[in-house]
């Protein structure tokens, strides 16, 4: 039946004009957890991401940098990802920092996969920083919000055991959707290991670092998104290049 549905889908999509990854592997032994978990996530995501990336596409155009979102955005809903510190194109994992690094070399622009060197990416944005929220001393807010442009990465610190700052978190940022600064960038609780978040009243906002920017550019060249040789989560429906 699955080989039936298989040659239905690639003959469609070669009427149809449409580009369909190739089949690659599935870890029989992980799939079953994440499976469950793409499942068991999917409720909150209609509610959550849906929306904001509606919201985004009804303004969207075609800025480059819209258009690594358009990208990370076919990530989250196509590639199937979990969590990981490892290779996507080898095993469908990521992190955050191979999140970012995947974006933009889809796009041409080799940049580094280790979050901790991410403060030399680019050049910083003045003018951006995470403040108590006034007559607050637990909430915080995002200050400088228009200065920041799509596309732009946004670091976060944590602590080492000796008390040291480091940068341990980067994500993408999507723009101001319905009101909210929003990014895109590995996350918990969501079907996949991709989400958006559009608050910065907790641990996102006390933990900002500042925001780097590689924009802006006179040329670049895209590629097609890569398509792991196995998947952890094995896709849920069919896998349409954009």
């Amino acid at each position: 039946m699955l080989k039936r549905v298989t040659i239905l889908v690639l003959c469609l999509a070669m009427l149809m004009g449409i580009g369909v990854a190739a089949t690659p592997q599935v870890s029989a032994k992980s799939s079953n957890k994440y499976i469950e978990t793409y499942y068991a996530n999917m409720p909150a995501y209609k509610k959550h991401e849906v929306p904001i990336v509606k919201a985004f596409f009804d303004n969207y155009k075609g800025t480059l940098g819209q258009k690594m979102i358009k990208r990370a955005i076919w990530y989250m809903e196509n590639g199937y990802m979990v969590y990981g510190h490892s290779n996507y194109a080898r095993d469908g994992r990521i992190d955050c920092s191979n999140f970012v690094s995947l974006i933009y070399k889809d796009f041409g622009f080799d940049i580094t996969t280790r979050a901790r060197d991410y403060d030399k990416v680019g050049r910083k944005v003045p003018g951006v920083y995470s403040r108590l929220q006034p007559g607050s001393s637990k909430k915080w807010e995002l200050v400088g919000v228009n200065k920041l442009w799509v596309g732009d990465i946004l670091l976060f610190w944590n602590k080492d055991s000796k008390g040291n700052r480091y940068i341990s978190h980067v994500a993408l940022y999507m723009g101001k959707i319905n009101g909210k600064p929003c990014i895109i960038h590995t996350v918990s609780g969501r079907p996949t290991a991709i989400g958006i978040t559009n608050s910065f009243t907790w641990w996102y906002g006390e933990h900002f670092q500042e925001a780097r920017r590689i924009f802006p550019v006179k040329r670049y060249k895209a590629r097609d998104p890569i398509i792991p040789a196995q998947y952890q989560l094995p896709p849920q429906k069919p896998v349409i290049y954009p």
